[in-house]
């Protein structure tokens, strides 16, 4: 239902920007059809990562930064911004849809880290066609069988997004045993992403592993995920 009114708004605001010139003109409109945003990102590879996985774990981590940016952006001006549960999935498959140029790259063998910087033009219609793409892998993973759920198949191109919405969609439906085991299965093609031992946090918590949880929270922190460094600080000694 939440997609159908999406999509319905956004056909509405380009019937009205085609049919109004004047509107075209306004600051809304340029939001609308694409705000730039610039920002940038650093990976810290650890040992075994290819230069190629260290290049797209940063360029995810950009992406990613410029749909967060851009979300706060169109929220603030009254569009259809929040997905509730399904947010990160969602905002996940967006990085994945913006038009971008890379500024600027480079790796510092100093402390093993890759930054990139992107200029990115962040849309209405990404979101849109982000939330598209993950109703489409939703129905697509409801048909897998069990065996393909217990022992999941991780394809060897490299797509941080994708990879990693289909953890977060295990996650919001409660299905903590399957997150945790395509997470493990994951973790073999990104041994140092800290944004994925976070999700990994979220499931063993949905299980109720604690210890676990925390375990991978610290791991994430100390792998540069910014947000299970604020939960850990948060969680309290005497759980």
């Amino acid at each position: 239902m939440k997609l159908q009114t999406t999509v319905k708004i956004l056909l509405l605001v380009m019937v009205l920007l085609h049919s109004h010139p004047a509107v075209a003109l306004s600051e809304t409109d340029n939001d609308l059809q694409g705000m730039q945003t610039v920002t940038t990102f650093s990976y810290r590879a650890g040992p075994g990562d290819t230069r190629e996985t260290v290049r797209a774990l940063a360029l995810f981590g950009a992406q990613h930064k410029a749909v967060l940016r851009s979300a706060e952006t169109l929220a603030s001006g009254g569009l259809p911004i929040d997905y509730g549960d399904k947010q990160r999935e969602i905002f996940c498959l967006a990085a994945n849809e913006l038009q971008f140029h890379v500024v600027n790259e480079s790796f510092s063998e100093k402390n093993d880290s890759y930054t990139i910087t992107i200029n990115a033009v962040v849309s209405l219609g990404d979101f849109v066609k982000a939330e598209i793409r993950n109703a489409a892998l939703e129905k697509e993973e409801m048909q897998f069988s069990f065996q393909e759920e217990m022992e999941p198949v991780v394809p060897q191109a490299l797509d941080p997004a994708k990879d990693l919405s289909r953890a977060y969609r295990y996650i919001r439906k409660h299905h903590w045993r399957m997150a945790i085991i395509y997470l493990d299965h994951l973790e073999k093609k990104y041994p140092h992403w800290g944004t994925l031992f976070h999700a990994k946090a979220m499931g063993f918590k949905g299980m109720h592993e604690t210890e676990r949880a925390i375990e991978s929270l610290s791991l994430a922190c100390d792998l540069g995920n910014q947000d299970a460094c604020i939960e850990l600080e948060a969680v309290d000694p005497s759980d």
